[in-house]
């Protein structure tokens, strides 16, 4: 019998249970025709699944980058001795736009 990865199990052999399961109840199951995907841990719906392993948690989701770019040009601003009103501060804010974008390139 040919070794697995660590942590692969084929299905055939050991069947997944909920603890093995991740936050929302799924696994990885591996097919032949569509390789690795998720799926319940309890419905492989799918015959040709041979294996199966652990799903990763999901990342935590990344903070909204318009967020950071607006508190960004906000602690920019207030680093000038001068307080600026309308329309200089929408000026302002198209440069610094304009810049933050190029960096991002």
């Amino acid at each position: 019998m040919e070794k697995l990865a660590e942590n692969v199990y084929a299905i055939a052999d050991t069947k997944p249970t909920k603890d093995d399961s991740d936050a929302n109840g799924n696994v990885l199951y591996f097919s032949a025709t569509l390789g690795w995907h998720q799926g319940y841990w309890g419905l492989p719906w799918r015959e040709d699944i041979t294996h199966w392993t652990y799903l990763p948690e999901r990342p935590p989701a990344l903070p909204d980058p318009k967020i950071i770019r607006n508190q960004a040009f906000k602690d920019w601003l207030a680093k000038f001795p001068t307080k600026f009103e309308e329309p200089a501060i929408s000026l302002l804010r198209l440069g610094f736009n304009g810049g933050w974008n190029q960096g991002k390139r």
